[in-house]
C-alpha cells in the first residue's frame, strides 16, 4: 500500500512536515488527537490524568524506589499540590518504571468528579488539574532564577522538595499529561535547587515602635510579656529588658504599661520572616525615659 501510494503520501506528508518545539509538544498533540477521535464514537470517552516524576543522580540509576527516597519526596510534593490548590488534595503513586527513577503519580480517583451521565459532557478537568500547573510553573521559574513570589503559598513545598533531592543529591524532571491534552513540564536541575537555597538567606529588619498594654508576665531573666487587651486571643508581645534596667524599673504583674521597643525582624530574600524579637529601648507616655544605651 505504502509502494502502490507513495507519490500521494509524499505529496500528504511535504504539507505536515513541520517539526514540534519538544517531545512534550509532540505527545500533548497526540493526546489531543486520540480524544478527538476517541469522542467522535464516544462523546463520554476521557484521557487519564498523570504526574510522572523522573529522579536523576547516583541514588536513582538503579529503577527502583528507595523507601527513604519516597518518603522525603512524595510528602512535600503533595504538601506543595495542596497549597497550590488551597486544598487536601490526596496523590497516589501507581508506579515505578526505568529511565533513572520514574515515580508515575496521580491524584486520588476520590478527588475526582463523579461520572457525567451521557446527556452532559464530560469535564476535562479536576481539582488537582490548575494546583499541579501552579507547582510546575513555579518550579520553571526557580529552575530559570526568576522571581517566584507569585507562588508564595506553594514555595514551603517546594523548599522541601528541595531538601530531600539533596539529602540524596537528586534532580528530577516533572511532566503533567491533564484530562483535556495538555502536557506540561519542568526541570528542577542543580541550578533551580541552588537558587532555591539562595532565598533561605536572611537579613535583619530594625524597627521602632510604641507598645502599650498589661503586664501578664515578668521573668528576672528580662523578660516582660505584655497582652495587648482583655481577649485571651489579644496579642501579646514577649520583650527583652537588661536584667538590671527590669529590676530598676519596679514593674509589677497587672500594671499597664507603654514601651518604646526595637522590633527585630529576620526576612528571608522572598521577605518571609523567620522570627521577630522584641527589645525595649525606654519608658514612654510620661512613664519616665531610660537611656538608650
Amino acid at each position: 500500500m505504502l509502494e502502490r501510494h507513495q507519490e500521494a503520501n509524499d505529496r500528504f506528508f511535504s504539507e505536515h512536515d513541520e517539526a514540534h518545539d519538544s517531545d512534550e509538544a509532540f505527545e500533548q498533540e497526540l493526546r489531543k488527537n486520540w480524544l478527538e477521535a476517541a469522542r467522535h464514537y464516544d462523546p463520554n470517552a476521557r484521557l487519564s490524568e498523570e504526574l510522572t516524576v523522573q529522579l536523576q543522580g547516583e541514588a536513582a540509576r538503579r529503577g527502583a524506589l528507595d523507601f527513604r527516597v519516597g518518603d522525603a519526596l512524595l510528602r512535600p510534593l503533595r504538601e506543595g499540590v495542596s497549597a497550590a490548590a488551597r486544598r487536601s488534595i490526596d496523590l497516589e503513586l501507581t508506579g515505578v518504571s526505568h529511565g533513572s527513577t520514574v515515580l508515575h503519580v496521580r491524584p486520588s480517583l476520590a478527588d475526582e468528579p463523579e461520572e457525567e451521565s451521557a446527556a452532559i459532557a464530560p469535564i476535562d478537568s479536576s481539582t488537582a488539574d490548575p494546583a499541579i500547573r501552579d507547582l510546575l510553573k513555579l518550579i520553571d521559574a526557580a529552575e530559570h532564577e526568576r522571581d517566584i513570589r507569585e507562588w508564595e503559598r506553594v514555595i514551603p513545598g517546594l523548599d522541601h522538595v528541595v531538601e530531600a533531592l539533596d539529602k540524596f543529591d537528586l534532580s528530577m524532571n516533572l511532566r503533567w499529561s491533564s484530562l483535556d491534552g495538555t502536557v506540561r513540564s519542568s526541570t528542577l536541575s542543580r541550578r533551580g535547587k541552588g537558587y532555591v537555597r539562595s532565598l533561605r538567606a536572611l537579613e535583619t529588619q530594625k524597627t521602632r515602635r510604641p507598645i502599650t498594654g498589661r503586664i501578664t508576665e515578668l521573668r528576672e531573666s528580662g523578660l516582660v510579656k505584655i497582652k495587648m487587651g482583655p481577649s485571651k486571643t489579644s496579642k501579646a508581645y514577649d520583650v527583652r529588658i537588661e536584667t538590671e534596667d527590669l529590676i530598676d524599673m519596679h514593674l509589677e504583674l497587672g500594671a499597664t504599661v507603654s514601651f518604646l521597643v526595637q522590633e527585630v525582624r529576620k526576612v528571608d530574600k522572598i521577605g518571609r520572616p523567620k522570627s521577630t524579637e522584641y527589645f525595649f529601648i525606654a519608658l514612654s507616655d510620661n512613664q519616665g525615659v531610660l537611656p538608650e544605651d
